[in-house]
C-alpha cells in the first residue's frame, strides 16, 4: 500500500517537472529589418503571480519617433499606446525614447495555446517618413 502512495506521489513529481520544463515563458519575435524586438514573457517577480508581459525594444540606434504600439490576439487590439516618455517608473520600470524601448505594453494573462500573437509598431523615421510594422510572436 505505501509502495503505491509513494509511486503516485513519485508520478505526480514528475509530471509537474515535465510540465514546467516544457512550458513555455516566453514567445517573441523581430521585425524582417531586424530594427525591432517584441517578447512575450511571463514575469518572474513573486508579486505578479502568474502575469505576463509585452515589451517592445528598438535594436539600432536610428533616430525614430513612435507614434502607436498595439497588441493583438487574433488580429484584435488587446492593448495599445499612442503617447510615450522617457524616464523612470515608480516601480523601477525605464523607458526611453533614443533607441525606443516599452517594457510594459501589456500587463495580463498568459497567451493563449489556440491564439495567435502580433504587435503592430506605428514609426517614423529622421526624415518623416512613416512606417507600419507588424511582428509576429512565436
Amino acid at each position: 500500500m505505501k509502495k503505491i502512495y509513494l509511486l503516485m506521489l513519485l508520478l505526480i513529481i514528475l509530471v509537474g517537472i515535465v510540465t514546467f520544463i516544457f512550458s513555455p515563458t516566453s514567445i517573441k519575435g523581430t521585425s524582417t529589418d531586424g530594427m525591432w524586438k517584441v517578447v512575450y514573457k511571463k514575469i518572474n517577480e513573486v508579486e505578479a503571480g502568474d502575469a505576463w508581459k509585452v515589451s517592445v525594444t528598438q535594436l539600432n540606434d536610428k533616430e525614430v519617433i513612435v507614434k502607436k504600439l498595439e497588441f493583438l490576439e487574433n488580429d484584435k487590439g488587446i492593448s495599445d499606446r499612442t503617447e510615450f516618455y522617457e524616464g523612470r517608473d515608480i516601480d523601477g520600470t525605464t523607458y526611453t525614447l533614443h533607441p525606443f524601448s516599452y517594457p510594459d505594453l501589456y500587463y495580463g494573462e498568459e497567451p493563449k495555446k489556440d491564439a495567435s500573437y502580433s504587435v503592430v509598431i506605428i514609426w517614423t523615421d529622421a526624415q518623416g517618413k512613416t512606417y507600419d510594422e507588424k511582428i509576429e510572436l512565436k
